[in-house]
């Protein structure tokens, strides 16, 4: 119910009708540390205190925000959250799709008792109606430009949805990829579905879609809120004219997976000590995957935190501008290039703000010729890109580390660079992946095994964020693998410091070098003059 309060009121904002946003307190963590420098940022912002909820929908029905109740049966399916369950009840989904096209807030039967004695009138009432029958209805009123996914019985990111009069939805029945083949290209797809990874982002991907994974958010219209008004900072670039170009060690970057998760990044990855609280950041040069480019639509101040807390160690890679694969892109459209060189322009243009110059691409199949289209489609609406980091979904190290090459808007050279290895758990029988231990191995092997003849290796590895391994200094590979689950129970550790072991296991031939580097140093290899010419002219 309050999360239908909070979204009523954001469209009133929305829509000019009203002036108040609600914060809906989560009790702590990362989210009021953004809310903390929101308020720090505009003290002029009143806040007329906590409100009870009841208290907060009869302050809406006087503004004339709240014009009654819709009326749904909580969810009751025996199982998981998140996860499909025989007899699942969505009539709160289509509650949740209702209530901004017909002002009413969500109320539970259970509630609806006390929702007349607040002298709320019955709206509608959606018990025992399904999603398709929702979508079917009133298709002509709900937005064109977003959808959300989400569990029946998950509150989380409601408020943004009903803000925006946006279709909900979970599961596997028809209106899902009815609704995906009817928003219009590009739309952003709230929360995320249960069922195969692969399969729901290719579902959205094929009809030219973004996937935000943005499920367990809370609050976005408040974080949101006048964020096209921000000057965002900008992160600090590496400078070329620092290299050694005598130097002829060969280079490796570490690079971490799932920056395009909006709400691990704003939930619980800046104050979580496997990733960025970790007081061993800052040890080896590391690249952060993330995604700056949703966040500065969605929390600038994460943002500003990142760039605040780095060490001279900490860099950061767009992840995709969202969760797509560019290779399969809007295969259900009859302008699929175009819509992608569309992404690309729009997301260009937000790295630009924040000094972003790498981005990384997730892969169906990283080597075909679509990928390699997508890339050039891609590089070829940017001036400045300096490389992409190409990994495949399965498995991320499929490309070998092999690189190609493709053009910017000028016709400058830019590195398409595939993952050559993988940090990732019970691993170890596929080549180039595994434990900390045995990628150590194999990139020692590879290094040892380059003629004094051919260039030194510049290659990359992926580590993947949720693979746990207990720390063993034994030879033996295996030692690194334990259970994954209650792994924290055993002591296990995931995220930064695995592959701070990976590193150390490195010999002295081997540089670790931040993913900016890399990258120009795979240009001059490539071609030493326009190289040379970036350089001079880097600012």
């Amino acid at each position: 119910m309050v999360q239908s309060v909070a979204g009523l009121a954001a469209k009133a904002v929305n829509e000019g009708r009203g002036d108040e946003l609600v914060w809906v307190d989560n009790g702590g963590g990362d989210l009021e540390k953004w809310y903390a420098r929101l308020i720090t940022q505009q003290p002029e912002l009143a806040r007329p205190g906590a409100l009870e909820p009841w208290d907060l929908v009869d302050r809406y029905v006087k503004q004339g925000i709240i014009k009654g109740y819709i009326l749904y049966r909580r969810d009751q399916s025996k199982g998981e959250s998140h996860t499909s369950r025989p007899g699942m009840d969505c009539s709160a989904n289509v509650a949740s799709s209702l209530a901004g096209i017909l002002d009413g807030i969500m109320v539970d039967e259970t509630l609806e008792r006390e929702a007349k004695a607040h002298g709320l009138k019955l709206l509608l009432d959606v018990r025992g109606k399904s999603q398709p029958w929702c979508l079917q209805t009133y298709r002509d009123q709900f937005n064109r430009r977003m959808i959300c996914l989400q569990d029946p019985r998950v509150p989380h990111v409601r408020d943004l949805a009903i803000a925006h009069k946006v279709f909900t939805a979970f599961g596997s029945d028809e209106s899902i990829p009815a609704a995906m083949a009817w928003l219009e290209p590009l739309s952003p797809i709230l929360g995320w579905n249960c069922g195969d990874e692969f399969a729901n982002t290719d579902l959205s991907t094929r009809y030219g879609h973004i996937q935000t994974a943005t499920d367990w958010c809370l609050n976005l219209p408040v974080l949101m809120a006048g964020t096209e008004k921000v000057n965002l900072p900008r992160a600090r670039g590496f400078d070329p004219r620092t290299i050694d170009w005598n130097d002829a060690h060969s280079a490796i970057a570490f690079v971490d997976t799932d920056g395009d998760n909006v709400q691990w990044l704003l939930g619980n990855f800046f104050g979580n000590a496997s990733y960025w609280a970790n007081p061993e950041r800052g040890t080896i040069p590391f690249g952060w995957s993330c995604c700056f480019d949703q966040l500065a639509q969605l929390c600038p101040q994460a943002i500003e935190y990142a760039l605040e807390t780095r060490t001279t160690n900490d860099w950061f890679i767009e992840w995709g501008g969202g969760y797509y694969y560019p290779d399969r892109f809007g295969r259900q459209r009859t302008n699929r290039w175009e819509l992608l060189a569309r992404h690309a322009r729009r997301t260009w243009e937000l790295m630009k703000r924040t000094n972003s110059r790498i981005i990384g691409f997730n892969f169906s199949q990283v080597d075909s010729p679509e990928a390699h289209q997508a890339c050039e489609v891609f590089a070829g609406q940017t001036d400045g890109l300096l490389a992409i980091f190409a990994f495949q979904y399965a498995p991320y190290e499929g490309g070998a580390g092999k690189v190609f090459w493709v053009r910017d808007r000028n016709g400058v050279e830019v590195p398409v660079m595939t993952a050559r290895y993988s940090i990732w758990e019970h691993a170890n029988r596929r080549a180039r992946a595994g434990t900390p231990a045995k990628v150590a191995r194999e990139i020692r092997q590879t290094t040892d095994g380059t003629a004094p003849a051919q260039p030194p290796r510049q290659d990359w590895v992926i580590a993947h964020v949720w693979s746990y391994f207990k720390y063993s200094p034994d030879t033996d590979e295996n030692a690194e693998n334990l259970p994954q689950e209650a792994a924290e129970a055993h002591g296990g550790v995931r995220g930064y410091s695995p592959v701070v072991w990976c590193a150390e296991r490195l010999p002295a031939g081997v540089r670790v070098v931040n993913p900016e580097e890399l990258a120009w140093r795979i240009r001059m290899q490539h071609d030493p003059a326009q190289t040379k010419r970036l350089v001079d002219q880097f600012q």
